[in-house]
């Protein structure tokens, strides 16, 4: 048997959390053997998986720790970092989706290759210690950011992320699943929930959307103003 162990800050636990229920799935098929437990200012992770599988499951737990850090650290460094004028604070939470999306995927490979050894995940711990360069290019896109923001550059930078974009993603009853119908949770790293179908949309890194089902006057009116013809409305969303 092989043990993998993925610590977090208690305030950090639903990090924990978004692993736990992104791979049940693929931990049932595993037959893995999960506990958990909370240890002073700790929360911990253990899974038992046995030898053929290992492999597997620790690639699938560094990829979704990767995504850990590339949108859940990212969001709070940058929620601490950068100051805004001219959006409003919906505006500015999809803002911040679009800077995580930008480099998401960059920042997600830099983080998995670094961390893809490991079977003890103390993640707070490797953001620390082995993600400095990490933080010196996040570091670098605040000091470019302007003090202002109007609401027209939000639009040219979001139309800036999508051109050439052809991955489709789809909206059914307020959820967003990817082309292979698998539920996008993304969202969820980032906190809040104004605009999330929104941000959720936006972390997927596609280009073009289709919906249906009814969505929320809030989230159809900015994703109408963002992917303009790239959003598809099906027959459902009228009935």
């Amino acid at each position: 048997m092989a043990n993998i162990t993925v610590t977090e800050k208690t305030e950090n636990q639903s990090n924990l959390y978004y692993l736990q229920t992104s791979l049940s799935e693929i931990f049932t098929q595993a037959g893995c053997e999960l506990s958990s437990k909370a240890q002073g200012s700790r929360v911990e992770l253990n899974l038992n998986v046995s030898d053929g599988y290992a492999d597997i499951i620790r690639s699938e737990v560094i990829d979704k720790l990767s995504e850990v850090v590339a949108i859940n650290y990212k969001y709070k460094y940058f929620k601490r970092e950068i100051c805004l004028k001219g959006l409003s604070s919906t505006e500015y939470e999809i803002l911040l989706a679009c800077l995580i999306s930008a480099d998401l995927d960059d920042d997600k490979r830099y983080v998995y290759e670094r961390l893809k050894t490991f079977d003890f995940l103390p993640v707070d711990g490797l953001y620390n210690f082995r993600l400095q360069p990490l933080k010196k290019k996040w570091a670098d896109i605040v000091s470019f950011m302007p003090s202002c923001f109007i609401n027209t550059q939000l639009d040219d930078f979001i139309f800036y992320l999508l051109e050439n974009k052809k991955k489709r993603v789809y909206i059914d009853d307020c959820r967003v699943y990817d082309s292979h119908y698998r539920r996008l949770k993304r969202a969820s790293l980032m906190g809040g929930e104004s605009a999330k179908l929104v941000r959720e949309v936006i972390l997927s890194n596609c280009g073009e959307v289709e919906v249906s089902g009814k969505i929320s006057p809030v989230d159809e009116e900015y994703l109408k103003r963002f992917y303009k013809d790239k959003i598809y409305f099906s027959g459902r969303y009228f009935s």
